[in-house]
């Protein structure tokens, strides 16, 4: 006579189990990494200060960093990329990507040192950082400052705040980063190497706190 774990087993046996493939289904996970512009928001930004030297000078700076998800609006997108295992030429939709997420590089907003600091300016190097402001839409003032003994226009970087970043909307070009090794294995990951502005871009309500 079949005890009760046998009689359970045999009833959890009889029952069915069906797929059924998703209509909105956008194969995430199938489609390769490649390089090409797209369209997403920023997200889990954060931010920490450093200090190193370069070329026998001492910096000090803020460096941003963010993730990128790719937005619902990328479906428009489409790209060309070879075939890695026999080389032919492919064609990957951008709906294949929603959902995504890639490492932003990290943004550096340097310092300007008061009295007593021990580092030095590297004003000409904020570049990137007033393109990232600018992409993001946010306002840059320009003031009047005394240099060197002269006065001269500058351009007063903000220091922004990692709930300011979250959410916004960008265009994020992505290509292929430094090479790293795991497990022992050699890899490259594709990462955002910088964001442009999305003119009609909506700020994402789905922000992080």
């Amino acid at each position: 006579m079949a005890n009760s774990n046998e009689l359970f087993n045999e009833v959890l046996n009889k029952k069915e189990s069906f797929f059924i493939p998703s209509k909105d289904s956008n194969k995430s996970f199938t489609a390769p990494n490649v390089r090409g512009e797209f369209y997403g928001h920023l997200k889990n930004a954060t931010q920490k200060e450093v200090m190193f030297e370069k070329d026998g000078e001492k910096y000090k700076a803020v460096v941003y960093n963010y993730d990128f998800e790719i937005a619902k609006e990328n479906e428009k997108q489409s790209y060309a990329y070879t075939s890695y295992k026999d080389g032919s030429k492919q064609k990957a939709e951008g709906r294949a990507y929603i959902g995504r997420i890639y490492k932003g590089s990290g943004v550096f907003r340097f310092l300007e040192p008061e009295e007593k600091d021990d580092f030095v300016s590297n004003a000409t190097g904020n570049q990137n950082y007033l393109r990232f402001c600018e992409t993001l839409g946010v306002s840059i003032p320009v003031k009047e400052v005394e240099m060197n003994g002269e006065k001269v226009e500058v351009q007063a970087l903000p220091s922004l705040d990692t709930g300011e970043l979250n959410g916004k909307p960008a265009i994020a070009v992505i290509d292929k980063g430094k090479k790293y090794t795991w497990e022992g294995k050699e890899r490259t990951p594709y990462v955002v190497k910088f964001v442009k502005k999305w003119e009609d871009g909506e700020t994402s309500d789905d922000i992080p706190f």
